[in-house]
This record gives C-alpha cells, sequence and structure tokens, in this order.
C-alpha cells in the first residue's frame, strides 16, 4: 500500500481511534490507586523503550539502518524522559514532559512526517503508537494534576535543549539527518511555513520564538492560578 496525506481518511481514522484510547486510558488512571498509577507509568515507559528496541531491530534485519535510526528527536529523547520521570519524578522531569515532549507528541500526530511510509507497515504502526504513548503517559498525569509545574522552572527546558540540540544540530550537518527538524522542514507541515517565511537563516529563530509562545500559553494558567 501507498502512504497516506494530512488528515485523510486514514489519518482521521487514527487521530479519532486514539483519542478514544487516551480517554479510556485516562479513566483507569483516575480510579486507580497509587500504587497502580505507578505501575501504570512505568509500564508505558517500557512499552515506549520495547517499540524503540523493536523498531532498532527491524531496521537491523531489513538492512536499512542508517544514521536516521538512532532515537535522536525530541520524542526519541521522551523515552528517556518518561523513564526518569516513571522512576525518579522531579520538577525538572514535569517541566521537560509539559514543556517538550507534549507538544513534541501532540505535533507530531498532528502533522507526521512517516506519510510517505505504507498504510499498516512496521514503521507506520510504530510510529503513531509511539507517539500516542509520550501523550498517554503525559496527559493523566496532567489532568490529575500530578506534575510540579512551575514557570520558575522553565530555565530546565532551557538548559536541556541547549544541551541537546547543538550536538544533534552537528549531527544534522555531518550526516545530512534531520533530527529534530532543526536542518530543515517536513513539507506540507507549519514547520515549512515557517521556512517559507523567514527562510533558511530565519528558520531556527522562528522555531525558538514559535517555541515561546507555546510557553507563554501553557503556563499562563499556572500563573493565574498562583494569582487566585
Amino acid at each position: 500500500m501507498n502512504g497516506f496525506t494530512l488528515f485523510d481518511t486514514t489519518h482521521i481514522i487514527w487521530l479519532a481511534s486514539i483519542l478514544l484510547v487516551l480517554i479510556f486510558l485516562l479513566y483507569l488512571y483516575k480510579f486507580s490507586n497509587i500504587v497502580n498509577q505507578q505501575l501504570y507509568l512505568k509500564f508505558i515507559f517500557w512499552l515506549l523503550l520495547l517499540l524503540e528496541c523493536a523498531k532498532q531491530l527491524f531496521l537491523l534485519v531489513q538492512g536499512s539502518y542508517s544514521y536516521w535510526s538512532p532515537p535522536l528527536h525530541l520524542c526519541g529523547l521522551g523515552i528517556f524522559i518518561t523513564g526518569w520521570h516513571a522512576y525518579l519524578g522531579s520538577r525538572t522531569t514535569a517541566t521537560l514532559l509539559y514543556a517538550l515532549t507534549l507538544p513534541g507528541a501532540a505535533i507530531a500526530l498532528l502533522f507526521p512526517g512517516w506519510t510517505a511510509d505504507p498504510v499498516g507497515s512496521f514503521l507506520h504502526v510504530h510510529s503513531f503508537l509511539f507517539h500516542a504513548l509520550l501523550l498517554a503517559f503525559i496527559i493523566p498525569l496532567l489532568v490529575m494534576e500530578q506534575l510540579d509545574l512551575r514557570w520558575q522552572d522553565l530555565w530546565r527546558a532551557f538548559v536541556f535543549l541547549a544541551l541537546t540540540v547543538p550536538p544533534i544540530y552537528i549531527y544534522n550537518s555531518y550526516f545530512q539527518t534531520n533530527f529534530m527538524f532543526l536542518n530543515r522542514p517536513v513539507s506540507g507541515t507549519p514547520l515549512q511555513w515557517l521556512f517559507s517565511a523567514f527562510g533558511a537563516s530565519g528558520y531556527l529563530a522562528s522555531l525558538a520564538f514559535v517555541l515561546l509562545i507555546y510557553w507563554c500559553i501553557a503556563y499562563a494558567p499556572l500563573l493565574k492560578r498562583k494569582e487566585l
């Protein structure tokens, strides 16, 4: 089979199915005791890790392993953030999940970069499931107010990006990859709109600006809550 296009029938079915499953998992999490909630988070983390290992093995067996294969996208790094939070949750992991992993996973599902993969193929299914599981980890924590979120902690996300973006950008430049979509946008997505509007020289700056806007919107309710 061929791939799919943004918001075609295949894409809409996936999004609707993911939404229904997320609602069910949120209900399950909400009415579980604290011990089972912790088990839930650890299960999602290990499932994410297993899925990524399966992907790496699949690429090796298929003989298609390349410089594109390591989990260096923001959502790939999300595996380690979820594991860190599941076992050693802190204000740092809460900030990274809310400020980076959540928008990354949501945008990836709305504007997937795997549209060329054949519908029903391993990589097609893996990509949707993987990003859905990231949301399944974060959303229950967010809805149940179990993430210790403070706007003063945003510096932690800055530090994370300062430590990860430069080496990944260099990796991209050297191996002609495009992890975190730092070097060029995905066609047909909002990233392409930014690239078209600001050009190659202004692309990264516009990405940073959009992220700042998201943070302002995402953290505004926290400021309001503090005032109350």
